[in-house]
């Protein structure tokens, strides 16, 4: 069934039903296309008065499907209480993630034919015991001592100098990103991408600055940059293609949520950004302390604990700390800092928006289970972090719904096709 309504009337998730296309002829949005907030000031913008639909019941973040056997339903509830063992769902927020996530589960073990359609992984023989270890190194040391994370490429610290820097120019911008060829031709994919879903293709770093912004395409810069530093992680730990699929789809959740919290302001490129490193302090320590993070692992697994607390218990101190003072060495912006080493808390009363918006954001791709950075378990929610969006529980369909839309696209940006056919 289809439907017409106004520009005005779109809520983020409903589905086109035809082309729209702008009074030139070029095309907006294709058919099929999910419809965001973005959508609609990209219409409003070309004068477009209105869209069709398709009207199928479903809300957003859900695909509409034949009727799913009950038993195989009640069987995906089963199996989601033991993955939202420590993050339940009495908040809100949490039984409406539960809600969505049951037929995804239900439609994984039909395709799958099996009860356990995601076991937490096995750990190889590389990850084994590591008696006789002395005292672990500090997040400091760490850093300290991995010249590869203290002498940066000399335009990855130009672009945080640009970030960095309000009275920096476009041309700058442009300047500085262009003296690597590689970064430029990914950051030129990404603007072409679904993330941002512009009717015509832009070309030139020069139009990418002027159209998304020099600060915005700077950051969006940094994110690509930092994930050539991490292409190879041990054997016997994690897959480094899941790790970065679990990273952009927490940027992607994470720019879809913060487009509802700050009514659809420009400047979602610093949460995606926030959303893709979440995670960079456990790459870290995945590659600089395999064993150790291996025991961590398999604490974890063995004892039913939340890996940012098992690292806690080996290492004494957790991924994000560690993700914290990476990105303080590197002197990233402030807001992605803290974004980074709060996501999982404070600590101390009051959230600002960038931590808030990636612990929800990761939440919620945990619970979709797509990719992973080790953890296996959906992570609490801090009641506060989720008040601070002021979003209803029904957004976070608009997260799902971006999530799996868009994450193979964008995931092509930043590894290669013979570098993700296991991600």
């Amino acid at each position: 069934m289809h439907v017409k309504i106004s520009v005005s009337q779109i809520e983020p998730g409903m589905v086109l039903a035809e082309d729209v296309s702008r009074a030139g002829g070029a095309l907006l949005a294709a058919r099929g296309t999910v419809l965001t907030r973005r959508h609609a000031g990209l219409f409003r913008l070309h004068h477009v008065p209105s869209v069709l639909i398709e009207v199928s019941g479903a809300g957003p973040g859900e695909q509409p499907e034949e009727a799913l056997d009950p038993l195989v339903m009640e069987a995906a509830k089963d199996y989601l209480r033991s993955r939202f063992l420590f993050a339940g769902i009495r908040h809100p927020a949490l039984a409406e993630l539960f809600r969505l996530c049951q037929p995804r589960v239900a439609r994984a073990m039909v395709r799958k034919k099996t009860a356990f359609p995601d076991p937490p992984p096995t750990l190889s023989a590389s990850a084994g015991p590591d008696e006789g270890e002395g005292p672990l190194p500090t997040p400091e040391d760490i850093v300290a001592s991995d010249p590869a994370l203290v002498s940066l490429p000399d335009v990855f610290a130009r672009i945080c100098e640009v970030v960095n820097n309000p009275l920096s120019t476009a041309s700058d911008a442009a300047g500085i990103i262009g003296m690597d060829q590689s970064l430029a031709a990914r950051l030129l994919k990404l603007v072409n991408s679904a993330f941002y879903g512009f009717p015509s293709k832009v070309d030139t770093l020069s139009r990418a600055v002027t159209i998304v912004g020099s600060r915005q395409l700077t950051t969006l810069a940094l994110g690509i940059s930092v994930v050539s530093l991490f292409k190879d992680l041990p054997a016997g730990l994690v897959d480094v293609k899941s790790v970065w699929k679990h990273s952009v789809a927490c940027g992607l959740a994470a720019s879809a949520l913060a487009g509802g919290a700050d009514g659809g302001k420009e400047g979602v490129e610093r949460f995606f950004v926030a959303g893709l490193l979440h995670d960079v302090g456990r790459m870290v320590l995945y590659r600089n302390l395999p064993r150790p993070s291996g025991r961590a692992l398999r604490l974890a697994r063995g004892k039913n604990m939340l890996l940012c607390l098992a690292e806690r218990d080996v290492f004494g101190f957790d991924h994000a700390t560690l993700g914290g003072v990476l990105l303080s060495r590197w002197r990233f912006p402030e807001s992605l800092i803290r974004a980074v080493r709060l996501h999982h808390g404070s600590g101390r009363p009051g959230w600002s928006l960038e931590p808030a918006v990636v612990h929800i954001a990761d939440l919620v791709v945990n619970a979709m289970r797509v990719g992973s950075s080790g953890e296996y378990f959906v992570p609490p929610l801090v009641p506060e972090a989720f008040a601070a969006l002021d979003l209803s529980p029904r957004a976070l369909g608009e997260a799902v719904a971006r999530v799996d839309e868009q994450v193979e696209a964008i995931l092509s940006v930043f590894l290669p096709d013979d570098d993700r056919t296991s991600a």
